[in-house]
């Protein structure tokens, strides 16, 4: 939940205008929650163990053997999501992806996490309304596994 809300400030601290709408109708922050985990999940990747042998786009996988599956190349599929690497508050489909994972899987705990980091990000933008990236200290998502910003440096005002 830690990692959503960063990435969700990050994304919405770098764009002015999805920010502004969201500081406007706050209600919007379920929107911009559902784009940022389809641009930049919190978990990027996950392991998974064939259960039967199967060829997948051309390659061999045997039963038993490790599969890592990237959700965050998923959830920017250029055949599903149009513009897949921008961040888009209005998209219709964002909701299609798969950071939580998909079927018997997929993350028990992703209602509470989208609660928590909804609450979280509407609570900082309403009591700091003058909340701002710092431009000399930029911050980048980073990590292969689990994906945040090391730290977000912010000013107010």
């Amino acid at each position: 939940t830690e990692g959503m809300i960063a990435n969700l400030l990050l994304h919405l601290l770098e764009a002015p205008h999805a920010l502004a709408a969201v500081r406007a109708e706050p209600a919007l922050a379920a929107a911009a929650l559902e784009e940022s985990l389809r641009l930049e999940p919190a978990a990027a990747v996950v392991d998974r163990y064939a259960t039967a042998d199967v060829e997948l786009g051309g390659a061999a996988i045997d039963r038993g053997a490790l599969v890592t599956i990237s959700l965050a190349g998923a959830n920017r599929d250029p055949a599903v999501f149009t513009e897949p690497d921008r961040f888009d508050l209005g998209r219709g489909d964002a909701r299609r992806h798969v950071a939580f994972a998909h079927g018997p899987h997929v993350c028990l705990g992703m209602h509470l996490a989208r609660i928590e980091a909804r609450a979280g990000v509407r609570a900082l933008l309403r009591r700091v309304p003058g909340l701002r990236l710092d431009e000399e200290r930029p911050a980048a998502v980073r990590g292969l596994v689990f994906r945040k910003p090391a730290e977000l440096v912010v000013r107010v005002g």
